[in-house]
């Protein structure tokens, strides 16, 4: 999580960072500020996942500092203040919470939690949205991509991006025609089912090759040469199936 401190009193700023950084592991001080200008300044050069912001500053108040910057605010906002009259104003200003001076560490860290959580939250709608309007783009009988889980994202690829899928048990190995490649817990037949008919041989029970991208099939070593130099093993009982499939795609 990267943070800026705004806050004119370096002591309070000092104790802000010993806190964070002794009890929040990914708590990550990208840029101190004392003034408007000085935090203005700042966020539009670190770009902040969170602002800790007081009310007073040297060159007016923190207020004046969200005023410069349109709505709704790409960072999520926590006043730390010593002033408690401000805290309806600043939750009309749809500040994430409201901290009193002296900090009490126990708030400060559930503060930051809830911070991190909406900031999690709204990452992943972000990247559910994308893969939704990704996954409508294509007509439900002409798909052209296929969308993989790679840990904790969701990938869509083209299938022309595909050069080569190679399994190995529960998983697979994802050759793409940039030079990348990704790894997949998924057997190599769910991806045989899936890209049947798009332009996937199955050469050998551990691989499935993009037609596309054959090089070269050399019958008698039963194996293909595809465009990146690789050699990819071909089944002998697949030999005939091989043959057929790369020629009557080429037609």
């Amino acid at each position: 999580m990267r943070v800026i401190i705004v806050d004119d009193e370096k002591l309070a700023r000092d104790a802000i960072i010993e806190i964070g950084t002794r009890r929040i592991p990914d708590f990550e001080v990208v840029a101190e500020a004392a003034s408007i200008a000085e935090a203005k300044q700042a966020i539009l050069k670190y770009q902040p996942d969170l602002l800790l912001l007081d009310i007073q500053l040297l060159d007016g108040s923190g207020f004046d500092l969200l005023d410069q910057f349109s709505l709704p605010l790409n960072f999520k906002v926590i006043f730390i203040t010593a002033y408690e009259e401000y805290a309806i104003k600043a939750f009309k200003a749809s500040v994430l919470d409201y901290l009193l001076k002296p900090i009490d560490a126990d708030e400060f860290v559930t503060s930051i939690n809830r911070a991190k959580f909406q900031l999690n939250l709204e990452n992943f709608n972000k990247n559910l949205q994308t893969f939704i309007h990704l996954y409508h783009g294509y007509n439900s009988e002409q798909k052209q991509a296929i969308v993989i889980h790679s840990r904790s994202s969701l990938i869509c690829l083209n299938h022309d991006e595909i050069l080569r899928i190679e399994g190995e048990g529960n998983h697979a190995n994802i050759f793409l025609l940039s030079g990348e490649l990704i790894r997949v817990s998924r057997t190599l037949n769910s991806f045989e089912e899936e890209l049947k008919g798009k332009g996937f041989l199955q050469s050998h029970k551990t691989h499935l090759v993009n037609i596309r991208y054959i090089k070269t099939f050399h019958s008698s070593e039963l194996s293909l040469l595809m465009i990146d130099g690789t050699r990819v093993p071909v089944a002998f009982r697949r030999r005939s199936q091989v043959s057929y499939s790369i020629a009557n795609w080429f037609k």
